[in-house]
């Protein structure tokens, strides 16, 4: 993750000036929205961009994109030619990109919304797109949601980090301390909640390893509207959060994997 807050230092061009930028103890998903981390999700960009190679969607489908961040995605699509709604709980992401899809000249519905409580009516999208979201809500509720507002027939998928081989209570604490979560699931007990949120079709495109940098991503993919706020890439914290990042992976990325999640809503 210190790769990130290297990059910044070369985006000041790109820095928004929002209201509780200063300095002061953060975690890693503060981190990840101060620096505007546009491909922090498992495999960054490059995932995506083949997720969508391999499972194309079709110009005019109606996605949503929970936990959409700076709206790097949600841009990709909308000039695609794809009808893009997007979500995120956090206000000063969804300004972030609000400002990204008026670089790039795209439209996309950005709405500040919790992944629990989707502020939309049911039977409402064809598609669901969720990149490393799900594990930071509460997982099953969000599974519900995604369902209510899905239409008949319609197709979720969520890439999401998975538990790949047993752990201490010590590992556990620390991985789920660190990035704020209350469990990782394995792929089985993923499965399992898809399939008692009423979800068919369950399938899942293997387990891949956890990558341990994401700095080759942004080398092949970098990101020409990456969005920092003002000042920082000099916050002492970003730094200290960034290390602690690089040590915990460093250490237990044996532990994890991801896997894109495909589900149907019959």
């Amino acid at each position: 993750m210190a790769e990130h807050v290297r990059s910044a230092l070369h985006m000041v061009e790109n820095e928004v000036d929002l209201p509780n930028g200063g300095a002061g103890a953060i975690e890693y998903l503060d981190m990840l929205a101060k620096l505007g981390v546009g491909n922090a999700h498992p495999g960054g960009f490059g995932e995506t961009l083949e997720q969508l190679r391999k499972y194309p969607i079709e110009k005019g489908t109606h996605v949503l994109e929970v936990g959409c961040g700076t709206g790097r995605t949600a841009c990709y699509m909308a000039e695609q030619g794809i009808q893009v709604t997007a979500v995120d709980i956090r206000p000063e992401m969804i300004t972030k990109a609000k400002v990204r899809a008026e670089k790039t000249n795209v439209q996309v519905e950005f709405v500040v919304g919790d992944a629990c409580q989707l502020p939309f009516e049911e039977n409402t999208f064809d598609v669901i797109m969720v990149e490393s979201v799900t594990n930071f809500a509460i997982a099953q509720k969000a599974m519900s949601e995604y369902y209510r507002v899905l239409k008949p027939g319609g197709k979720l998928y969520d890439r999401e980090v998975i538990r790949i081989k047993s752990m201490t209570p010590d590992i556990n604490k620390a991985l789920c301390s660190f990035y704020g979560v209350a469990q990782l699931f394995s792929m089985k007990e993923w499965q399992d909640m898809l399939e008692s949120c009423k979800f068919s079709r369950v399938d899942f495109s293997g387990s891949h390893p956890f990558p341990r940098t994401m700095f080759e991503d942004q080398v092949q993919h970098p990101d020409p509207v990456h969005l920092s706020d003002k000042q920082s890439f000099l916050d002492p914290e970003i730094w200290k959060v960034s290390a602690q990042y690089d040590q915990l992976v460093n250490k237990y990325h044996r532990y994890l994997g991801y896997t894109l999640m495909m589900a149907v809503k019959e």
